[in-house]
C-alpha cells in the first residue's frame, strides 16, 4: 500500500480551484495539472506501507483529538520558495494553530510507528500542478498575476481527515480513502 493522510476538499472549494486552474492553464500551459478528483490538502505522506501495519496506523490515528479547523485558499504559491519552480499550489490560510496541532499529532503517532518525521516546516497547500521540466522563477509572478482576482476562495470546515491509498498507473494516480478520522 502507498499511503498518505489528507483532508478532502468540499465541492465549492474544488470548483474554485478548478477556476484557478483554468487561468493557470492559459498562463502556464506546459505543466502537468493535478486531476480534479485528486485535489486535497496533504497532512503527511507515509509512502509504501506493509498491509500488516495498517491496523496499528488506524488505531493510533483514531486517538487524535483536535479542535475545529477553518481553512481557505488565499493565493498561488510555488515550491521551492526560491529558484526553479517544481510545484504550483494554492496556499491555505485560516485557523492554522489547530491545523498545525493536528499535523504535529500525526507526526508524533507516525514517528512512534516507525515513519520518519518530516523535517521541513509544514506549509498548508493544495498541489495544483507539477512542472517537469522545472519552470524559471519568473513564472511565479505570471501565475500570481493570472489568478489575482480569484482570491480568497471559499472557506471550509473539514469534519475529518482521511488515510488515502495512492495507486499509481500510466493513466495517473488514483486516490482511495481507506480510513476516516474525525476533526473537532
Amino acid at each position: 500500500m502507498r499511503l498518505f493522510l489528507a483532508i478532502e476538499l468540499p465541492d465549492d472549494v474544488r470548483s474554485h480551484l478548478l477556476e484557478v486552474r483554468k487561468r493557470l492553464e492559459i498562463a502556464l500551459p506546459k505543466i502537468s495539472y493535478t486531476r480534479p478528483e485528486n485535489l486535497h490538502l496533504t497532512l503527511k505522506f507515509l509512502g509504501g506501507v506493509e498491509p500488516k501495519k495498517f491496523d496499528a496506523i488506524t488505531e493510533s490515528l483514531a486517538k487524535i483529538s483536535t479542535s475545529a479547523i477553518d481553512l481557505r485558499a488565499t493565493a498561488i504559491d510555488c515550491f521551492p520558495s526560491r529558484g526553479p519552480i517544481r510545484i504550483v499550489t494554492a496556499a491555505l490560510d485560516g485557523s492554522l494553530p489547530p491545523l498545525r496541532a493536528l499535523v504535529e499529532s500525526i507526526e508524533q503517532r507516525c514517528n512512534f510507528l516507525g515513519f520518519d518525521k518530516e523535517q521541513r516546516a509544514y506549509r498548508p497547500h493544495v498541489t495544483l500542478a507539477r512542472a517537469r521540466p522545472v519552470l524559471s522563477p519568473k513564472f511565479r509572478q505570471l501565475a500570481s498575476d493570472a489568478t489575482v482576482d480569484l482570491w480568497p476562495g471559499p472557506s471550509f470546515l473539514p469534519n475529518e481527515f482521511v488515510l488515502m491509498d495512492s495507486q499509481l498507473s500510466p493513466a495517473g494516480s488514483k486516490y482511495t480513502p481507506v480510513a476516516h478520522f474525525p476533526i473537532g
